[in-house]
């Protein structure tokens, strides 16, 4: 098939422009002909030709590739844990509820209300306004109910 470029060149080589156009298309193309840039490029590849650059460079691969392992490692670690906590939790309160069948109702109720306190201490610090949140002599009754976590031991 024969195109209006392949013709336009045809004719543009047997008249003898041709000379003057064949830098034309490198230009078109957006390969531009700055020395400047042309200097950069040499010198980046001779940068990345040095020992020391290439072994910073291997090194960087290397420490990218373990922290990706380790983020890796730490995603599952952070669900066995969560895992974990959620089936002590079930355990807990199954056993609760054996030892005492009021005991998790009692135990709802004090959640319920330990969680309006956080909002309104939420609601509250957000206003801007730096109040401290006294202490009930309940409260002070709750920590030795049950351990914060399964993973601290009480001594």
């Amino acid at each position: 098939m024969i195109t209006i470029k392949t013709t336009l060149a045809a004719v543009l080589l047997a008249a003898g422009v041709h000379a003057q156009l064949a830098a034309a298309p490198a230009k078109e193309e957006g390969h531009p002909a700055d020395p400047d840039h042309t200097r950069l490029v040499a010198a980046r590849k001779a940068a990345n030709d040095l020992p020391e650059v290439m072994s910073a460079e291997q090194q960087a691969k290397a420490d990218r590739a373990l922290t990706n392992k380790a983020y890796a490692e730490y995603k599952a670690a952070r669900k066995r844990s969560t895992d974990s906590e959620a089936t002590y939790r079930k355990a807990f309160d199954a056993a609760l509820a054996k030892v005492d069948e009021g005991a998790p109702a009692l135990q709802e109720k004090e959640r319920a209300a330990f969680r309006e306190r956080m909002l309104k201490a939420r609601t509250s610090k957000k206003g801007g306004a730096k109040k401290t949140v006294a202490k009930s002599d309940d409260d002070d009754d709750d920590a030795d109910d049950e351990p914060s976590s399964p993973t601290k031991s009480s001594n």
